[in-house]
């Protein structure tokens, strides 16, 4: 009597539970906390800070401050040991010399404020924190279809949460919802093609000024 085989299930759940995706968790939990960025933008549910200036002084503080602290790290061997010690592998490897995608952040978010309407620089950083920071975590989990040193699985980690921050946009009235569509697409693929820009400047920017030129507000 010959014996049958039992099927295993493979389960999906088991790459969420290796190292190199738990610590790429631990970095893009730090990322997706810079959501409360375009969300208090919108709804000012902080004490502060209110309205552009104030937004503008606050950016402008924390990136001197981020900018000053990455030149530090990136001159002295020392500094930088100290952080490749207490971050380990939150820290990229182009990261090591240059500076961390948290400033870039920082960085984007002054640029958004001083360039774009306040309701389309809120829908582009929504973007820039959800799409970048799920396009990883589905990536690192789940790509297997590579293109240009990503995954199509990525992508469409990252296009999902867009697409539902952009609903939300419309739903809300602040944006219509052809602008926020077109933002959210311009968002997912420009963290997806191989541009040689950050991601959080690229997605902010690009998907920023392409929602700008699309809305015309009566």
């Amino acid at each position: 009597m010959k014996l049958r085989k039992k099927l295993v299930t493979p389960d999906p759940f088991e790459p969420l539970r290796t190292e190199s995706w738990l610590a790429e968790a631990r970095r893009k939990a730090i990322h997706l906390c810079a959501f409360v960025l375009p969300l208090d933008l919108l709804f000012e549910f902080m004490p502060w800070p209110h309205g552009r200036a104030q937004w503008r002084w606050l950016l402008i503080v924390l990136t001197v401050i981020a900018v000053t602290i990455d030149v530090v790290r990136v001159q002295h061997g020392a500094v930088r040991k100290a952080f490749r010690h207490f971050f380990g592998g939150m820290l990229r490897e182009h990261e090591e010399f240059n500076l961390l995608g948290s400033t870039y952040l920082l960085l984007a978010a002054l640029l958004a404020i001083e360039i774009f309407p306040r309701p389309v620089a809120g829908a582009a950083l929504g973007f820039t924190v959800l799409g970048d920071g799920f396009a990883a975590l589905a990536g690192k989990a789940w790509g297997r279809t590579r293109f240009f040193h990503k995954s199509l699985e990525g992508f469409i980690g990252g296009l999902v949460p867009c697409l539902l921050w952009a609903t939300f946009l419309s739903a809300r009235g602040y944006l219509p919802w052809e602008v926020t569509l077109a933002g959210a697409l311009a968002a997912s693929l420009i963290e997806f093609l191989p541009i040689p820009l950050d991601d959080n400047l690229g997605i902010t920017l690009v998907s920023g000024y392409l929602m700008k030129l699309l809305w015309n507000p009566a």
